[in-house]
């Protein structure tokens, strides 16, 4: 019986707590959107620079020039679509907040 009243008062004392503590209900989801935009363009850049040097190991041969060439397009690509979705983000939230 002392168990069952040692974890009532320890819920008691928890839930005070808890209703003591300040509540932020809203979470800036631009904030979290923009960490993300920010972690795919740096893996973007990181391709693009990845892309280059491959390029410049190439020596030369037809095939690796074409596959750096696209790692860097594709990359490109996603870079600008990256921007593009933080800026479409940021101008709806913006407006509507």
């Amino acid at each position: 019986m002392e168990t069952v009243k040692i974890f009532a008062d320890v819920k008691s004392h928890l839930q005070t707590a808890a209703n003591n503590m300040p509540h932020n209900n809203s979470v800036d989801i631009t904030l979290i959107m923009n960490w993300f935009y920010a972690l795919a363009g740096i893996v973007a850049v990181g391709f693009i620079v990845y892309g280059a040097i491959n390029y410049a190991m190439t020596q030369g041969d037809p095939g690796k020039i074409k596959q750096a060439s696209q790692t860097i397009a594709y990359a490109v690509v996603g870079l600008v679509i990256v921007l593009l979705a933080a800026a479409i983000t940021n101008f709806i939230a913006g407006a509507a907040g």
